[in-house]
């Protein structure tokens, strides 16, 4: 609705602020559509990725970047906790066996970290980084090592 000086009324204001609440909130709804599908490819790429070859020399290479930086643990995988069949619940609530509520790519990551850093000595610690909303926001996986004053 236009309001001219011959439409001028308490009713034509609200008739027109209406109009541009349903406006925006039509345009809120278009962008959150549009944006959940934008997540949805790629929580759909993320969870169809392999760990790749080059792996070990990467996280190598993060190691001994954290190791200069004075740090005794990497963050190596990090990715939205509503990604997880449970929305990272095992993980909040410590569960012994959060890595049991693992699917996808993390899963894998999971794997790849038991068959090849565990025996070398290094631990997993999953934990739920931010909390936006008071909900779990994301989940990092930290590569932990001890230290030789630690031994």
């Amino acid at each position: 609705m236009n309001i001219t000086g011959n439409t001028l009324s308490a009713d034509a204001v609200r008739a027109y602020l209406n109009s541009k609440k349903a406006e925006e909130e039509a345009k809120q709804r278009a962008f959150e559509a549009s944006t959940k599908i934008e997540l949805d490819k790629l929580h759909e790429s993320f969870d169809g990725r392999e760990v790749q070859p080059e792996a070990m020399d990467r996280i190598a290479t993060l190691v001994r970047k954290t190791i200069d930086m004075g740090d005794k643990q990497a963050l190596v995988l990090r990715f939205p906790s509503d990604w997880l069949p449970d929305q990272g619940r095992a993980i909040t609530n410590h569960d012994k066996d959060w890595h049991g509520k693992l699917d996808g790519f993390p899963r894998r990551a999971y794997d790849f970290f038991k068959r090849e850093l565990e025996p070398r000595g290094f631990q997993i610690r999953a934990e739920i980084l931010n909390w936006p909303g008071g909900m779990p926001g994301e989940v990092g996986f930290f590569l932990q090592w001890k230290s030789p004053e630690d031994v």
